[in-house]
């Protein structure tokens, strides 16, 4: 085992002493959408939600902070519901601010618990102890992938080598950088299958500016949700990043959300798509991929 996965897996073995053992559905703060899908997709929304709760006291910010970009990504909710229902896929949806505890984020790494976010401190994440560190990823992070490990443990039990879609958007400017792109498409270079035709499918409208793995790399070192549940495991996966004035109201994300849609369906309905990374590359050989994830699967159901 690699030490990414063992570093994310000693934190769900430490899960007992943070959390009590939790099902689906349990917390309204990890939505899980449309949990009875049949295709054989799931959905992430890591940051969908900007709810602080009562007891961390705003973590200090007042309310206009609290629902800037830098709490979640406006707008993903919206596009995650319609695209998870257009695929008749599940879809998990983390509906804590991620200045709490970002889920796509190793814990207790800089950016887990960020003291500061696009030049925003955040006074409620200043020295905070090792209890308080444990408490809140007993509070979200568990919950979340926990969410996540137990619709692609079901899927999984169909029979299916699911794929994984991870659903993000960007704010237009950072650092006051203008970012010309509507929308991107993030993947590992470790895995293009499903971003390949789906970037060449985007590219098709004219009017857009499709980034390709910008303004972010799905080889960023710090990302961890997709690196986790899909990378780790071989499961085709793919990152969408749409940029938040393209998506600010529920008519405009629903609209990028049919043509996310149209331009995942013809690589979604390839049947040769619902293989390990390790089987699609080389059919002939073990899937080493399944291999590596063996010891992890003896405590988390991540696939």
């Amino acid at each position: 085992m690699d030490s990414f996965a063992a570093s994310a897996e000693s934190e769900f073995e430490s899960a007992p002493s943070a959390l009590p053992a939790m099902s689906i559905g349990e917390t309204p703060d990890i939505e899980v959408f449309n949990p009875e899908g049949k295709a054989s997709v799931l959905l992430l929304s890591d940051h969908s939600g900007c709810r602080i709760p009562e007891e961390l006291n705003g973590l200090g910010l007042d309310e206009k902070e609290r629902s800037r970009h830098i709490a979640w990504d406006i707008g993903t909710t919206d596009m995650t519901r319609r695209l998870a229902k257009k695929i008749d896929a599940p879809a998990v949806l983390n509906h804590i601010s991620r200045l709490v505890i970002d889920p796509n984020r190793l814990p207790r790494t800089p950016t887990s618990i960020p003291e500061i976010s696009d030049g925003t401190v955040i006074p409620g994440n200043q020295n905070l102890s090792e209890a308080e560190v444990r408490r809140r990823i007993g509070l979200s992070f568990i919950p979340y992938h926990r969410a996540i490990s137990q619709q692609l443990a079901r899927l999984r039990r169909g029979g299916a080598v699911p794929a994984i879609i991870a659903m993000h958007s960007f704010t237009p400017a950072m650092q006051k950088q203008w970012r010309p792109w509507e929308a991107a498409v993030l993947w590992s270079t470790q895995d293009d299958r499903l971003a390949m035709p789906v970037l060449q499918g985007l590219r098709a409208y004219s009017e857009f500016c499709i980034g390709a793995n910008q303004p972010y790399s799905g080889d960023h070192p710090d990302g961890y949700s997709l690196q986790f549940h899909g990378l780790r495991t071989g499961f085709p996966n793919v990152a969408f990043e749409v940029r938040q004035d393209q998506i600010s109201t529920k008519n405009d994300a629903e609209g990028w959300a049919d043509r996310l849609y149209k331009v995942l369906q013809p690589a979604l309905s390839d049947p040769t798509l619902y293989r390990r990374w390790g089987s699609w590359r080389r059919l002939d050989h073990v899937d080493c991929a399944a291999v590596t994830d063996a010891g992890s699967r003896r405590r988390i159901p991540a696939g």
